[in-house]
C-alpha cells in the first residue's frame, strides 16, 4: 500500500492506493461519493505545494512552496467571502471543504471547480510590499468570484452553454459586492461604471457584436462566448436588474430560485419566473409586469439603447425616444430596429436626486414615450439615468448639454452632479461624438471642466475617452496640440497626486495617482518621465537590485514602462534579467509589460521572437500579454501589424489550437489601425489566415472601418477646435 496525499473537490485527505487480489495488475482507491455536480466542475490535482489552511480548517490554500508566503492574504479573505455568500444567498456552503490552489501555468484567469478552485498565480498570489495594490485588488475579486460559483453556478448550474452568461455575468456583479463586503473602503461599487459597464459599451457597439443569450453547437462557438458581452454585458444588465428589482427583491428571489432548484441545471426563464413572483408579490411589478418580458429585450438583441432626451421647453415637458447605439450612427430600417424595456431614472438642478435609482418610469418596448407628470423649469438640466444604473447612453438637445457644460465648469457648482453621472457625461459625450451622434465641439466642452476636477471615477472616464483620440491622432502632424490641451487639463490634479506614495491613502487616491501620472507620462510631460527615468536609475545602481527596489509597487509599471520607453538597450536588459530572475508571479507580469514599451524596432521584434520560444521563460499564457504590452504606442502596433501577418503559421503552430490567445493577439494587433491601406492588409491578411476565426475578425475589421471614418469625419473638426483653445 503506497500513501499519498490528495485532493478532489475541495475533500483532501490521504490517497491509500491498494492491490486488489482479484486484479493484482492495479492500484485501487475508494473515493466518498461527491454531492451531484456537473461534469465541468470536477477537478483533481496530484502535486507536491505547500499549503495553509484557515482556523476553522473550512478554507485552504496551496502553492509552490517558495510562493506559500505569498498566499497569506487570500487565505485571510476567502473564509470572510464565503461567510458573506452564505449570508447573502441564505444558504450555507455546501461542501465540507473548501481549496484554492494556484497554479504556475493555467490558460485560465480562474476556474470555480466545486470545492476546488484552481488560479493562475497572478491572480491568487500577492506579496506584500512587492505587488501594487491592483494586483491585491485583483486577487479579492477574482476569488469573490470563483467563491459566488459555488452557489450560482455549482449548486444551480446552467442546462446549456447559451446561458453562460447567466454564470459568468452573475459572478462578475457578485465580485463587487463580495469584496465590497470584505474592503469597504475601496469603494467598489463606484469602480463598476468605470470598470465593467462603460468598458463593455465599446464592444457591444459593434454591428459584429452577439447577443448575451446565444445558440450554440460546437466547443469553438462555446469558446467565443468567453468575452466581455458575457461577463461585463451580463454583470451590468444584472446590476440594472438588481435596482430596478430593488436589492431586497433580489435576493429574496434569488435564494428561491437556488433552494428550488438546488443540485439540478436551470435556465434563464426558471430565474426570470423566481424573480417575477417575488417582485409581484412585493408590489414592486404590476400584474402586466415580468422579469422574462423585460430581460429577453436585453438577453436576446445585441446592442444597447441610446435613448435621446427631447425637451419642450415652453411647456416643461420631456419626451424620450430610443434607438440602438452603433460605434458609427447608422439609419436602421423601423422593422428591424431592436426595442428594450427600459428602467428610467432622473434628477434635475431645482430637485437633485442622485442616490434613488428606482425607476420611474419605463419605455416598455415602446419608441418614445413623454414623461406623465414631469414638467422641468426651462433654466434646469436634466440627467437621465442616475448613477448609470442603467445598461443605455443617453443624449440631449444642444441647450441641455450647454447647461450641464456650465454647471460642470463652475468650479463651485460641478460637484452638485454625482461623481458616478460627471463620468456618465463625459463617457456618453465623448463616445456620442466618436458615433456621429453628438458634435464634437460639445464633447471636448465637456472635457473642459477636467481642470479642476480632483475624483477618481470622472477621470477614469476622460482618460479612456482621450487615450482613444490619443491614439488616432499619434501619428499626425497636429498631435502636439492635442498633447499641450491634455497637459493643461492635467496640471491641476497632477501636482495634487504627486509622485510619491502617501501612507494610509485610500484605494482610490491610489488609483488616480497611477492612472494620471500614466497619462501625463505617455503624453511625455518633462517632469513625469525624468522623475520615473531618476526612480528606475536609482534601482539599477543599488548594491544588490534583486533583492532591494526602492520603486514604489503601485508605480512599478508605470515607472518601468516610461524608463524604458525612454531608455537605451542597458535599461532593457537590466528589466530583462529582473523578469528571469524574479519568483513573484506579479513582478513578472509587470516586467513582462514594461519591457514592450521600448521604441527601438530592433528590440521590439526581439521581444516578440522571444515570446514565441521555450527557452526564454515566458509562458504560452503570457504570449499575448508581450503582443499587447508592445502594440500599446504606435511604433509598437505598426511592428506587431506585420509580425503577426508574417508568422502568423508560427504562431499558431506555437500557440496550439486554442483561439482565445490567438484572438487576443489579432485584437492587439489591429487596434490602432485607422488607415484604408492598413485596412486593405488587414483584409488579405484575413482572407488567407483568419477564415476559421468568425466574429474576431469580423470585429476587427468593423474596428478599423470604424476608426477610420473617425479620422475623415472629425480630424478637420477637433484639430481646429484644439487650435483655437489652445490659442486662446
Amino acid at each position: 500500500t503506497q500513501s499519498y496525499l490528495y485532493h478532489a473537490y475541495g475533500l483532501v485527505f490521504p490517497l491509500h492506493l491498494t492491490r486488489r487480489d482479484d486484479d493484482p495488475d492495479y492500484l485501487w482507491d475508494i473515493y466518498e461519493e461527491s454531492v451531484p455536480m456537473s461534469t465541468y466542475l470536477v477537478a483533481f490535482v496530484v502535486c507536491d505545494f505547500a499549503n495553509q489552511t484557515d482556523s476553522t480548517g473550512t478554507v485552504g490554500v496551496w502553492a509552490r512552496q517558495d510562493a506559500i508566503k505569498s498566499t497569506n492574504y487570500a487565505l485571510s479573505i476567502a473564509p470572510r467571502i464565503l461567510n458573506y455568500f452564505e449570508r447573502f444567498f441564505n444558504i450555507s456552503y455546501p461542501l465540507d471543504k473548501l481549496d484554492m490552489i494556484a497554479l504556475p501555468d493555467f490558460s485560465a484567469g480562474a476556474m470555480e471547480n466545486f470545492g476546488l478552485i484552481t488560479y493562475r498565480e497572478t491572480a491568487m498570489l500577492y506579496e506584500e510590499g512587492i505587488s501594487a495594490i491592483s494586483n491585491k485588488q485583483r486577487v479579492a475579486t477574482v476569488i469573490a468570484h470563483e467563491i459566488s460559483h459555488q452557489w450560482f453556478g455549482n449548486l444551480v448550474t446552467i442546462k446549456w452553454w447559451n446561458d453562460l452568461w447567466l454564470n459568468e455575468g452573475f459572478a462578475s456583479y457578485m465580485e463587487y459586492l463580495g469584496v465590497d463586503a470584505v474592503e469597504p473602503s475601496w469603494m467598489s461599487m463606484d469602480l463598476f461604471v468605470v470598470g465593467e459597464l462603460q468598458n463593455v459599451f465599446a464592444l457591444d457597439a459593434l454591428s459584429s457584436s452577439h447577443p448575451i443569450s446565444v445558440e450554440v453547437a460546437n466547443p469553438d462557438e462555446i469558446n467565443d462566448i468567453f468575452d466581455r458581452i458575457s461577463y461585463g454585458k451580463g454583470a451590468s444588465i444584472i446590476r440594472m436588474m438588481d435596482h430596478f428589482l430593488t436589492s431586497e427583491v433580489f435576493r429574496r428571489g434569488l435564494n428561491t430560485y437556488l433552494k428550488t432548484m438546488i443540485f439540478d441545471s436551470a435556465t434563464q426563464d426558471d430565474l426570470w419566473g423566481y424573480l417575477t413572483d417575488e417582485a409581484r408579490k412585493s408590489g414592486v411589478f404590476d400584474g402586466e409586469m415580468s422579469v422574462k418580458e423585460i430581460m429577453d429585450t436585453w438577453t436576446l438583441q445585441t446592442g444597447f439603447p441610446l435613448i435621446t432626451v427631447a425637451r419642450d421647453y415652453a411647456s416643461g415637458a420631456i419626451e424620450l425616444h430610443q434607438q440602438r447605439f452603433f460605434i458609427i450612427n447608422q439609419t436602421v430600417e423601423e422593422d428591424k430596429s431592436p426595442i428594450w424595456w427600459i428602467p428610467v431614472t432622473f434628477t434635475t438642478r431645482s430637485q437633485l436626486n442622485f442616490q434613488n435609482t428606482t425607476p420611474t418610469h419605463w419605455l416598455r418596448g415602446e419608441k418614445s414615450i413623454v414623461l406623465e407628470g414631469v414638467k422641468i423649469d426651462p433654466s434646469d438640466w436634466i440627467i437621465v439615468n442616475v448613477q448609470q444604473s442603467g445598461y443605455y447612453r443617453v443624449n440631449y438637445g444642444e441647450e441641455n448639454w450647454h447647461k450641464i457644460v456650465n454647471e460642470l465648469n463652475n468650479p463651485k457648482m460641478y460637484h452638485s452632479i454625482a461623481p458616478s453621472n460627471r463620468a456618465q457625461l463625459i463617457d456618453d459625450a465623448l463616445n456620442l461624438a466618436r458615433g456621429g451622434y453628438l458634435d464634437y465641439v460639445i464633447a471636448l466642452d465637456v472635457t473642459r471642466y477636467l481642470r479642476h476636477e480632483t475624483d477618481y471615477v470622472p477621470w477614469k472616464s476622460a482618460l479612456g475617452g482621450l487615450t482613444f483620440i490619443d491614439s488616432m491622432l499619434q501619428k499626425t502632424g497636429q498631435y502636439d496640440t492635442f498633447r499641450r490641451y491634455c497637459i493643461s487639463l492635467l496640471e491641476k490634479v497632477y501636482n495634487e497626486v504627486g509622485f510619491e506614495d502617501v501612507p494610509g491613502s485610500s484605494m482610490l487616491t491610489v488609483y488616480k495617482r497611477v492612472d494620471i501620472l500614466q497619462f501625463a507620462c505617455s503624453l511625455g510631460y518633462s517632469d513625469c518621465v525624468d522623475m520615473s527615468v531618476q526612480k528606475f536609475s536609482m534601482w539599477i545602481h543599488e548594491a544588490n537590485p534583486d533583492v532591494q527596489n526602492t520603486v514604489s509597487s503601485n508605480l512599478k509599471n508605470l515607472i518601468y514602462c516610461t524608463a524604458i520607453k525612454h531608455g537605451d538597450l542597458r535599461i532593457w536588459d537590466f528589466a530583462w534579467e529582473r523578469f528571469r530572475k524574479t519568483r513573484v508571479a506579479s513582478e513578472k507580469e509587470i516586467l513582462l509589460t514594461a519591457l514592450g514599451c521600448s521604441r527601438e524596432p530592433w528590440i521590439l521584434i526581439r521581444y516578440l521572437d522571444r515570446s514565441l520560444s521555450d527557452a526564454y521563460g515566458i509562458r504560452k499564457q503570457d504570449v499575448f500579454r508581450v503582443f499587447g504590452a508592445v502594440s500599446s504606442s504606435d511604433i509598437g502596433q505598426t511592428i506587431v501589424f506585420k509580425y503577426m501577418r508574417s508568422n502568423w503559421e508560427h504562431i499558431k503552430e506555437y500557440l496550439g489550437s486554442t483561439m482565445s490567445n490567438l484572438n487576443s493577439i489579432l485584437k492587439y494587433g489591429t487596434r490602432r489601425l485607422n488607415t484604408r491601406y492598413e485596412l486593405d492588409e488587414l483584409k488579405r491578411f484575413a482572407d488567407v489566415h483568419l477564415k476559421d476565426s468568425g466574429r474576431t475578425v469580423r470585429q476587427a475589421i468593423e474596428k478599423t472601418e470604424a476608426n477610420i471614418a473617425w479620422m475623415e469625419r472629425n480630424f478637420d473638426v477637433i484639430t481646429e477646435w484644439l487650435e483655437n483653445v489652445t490659442t486662446s
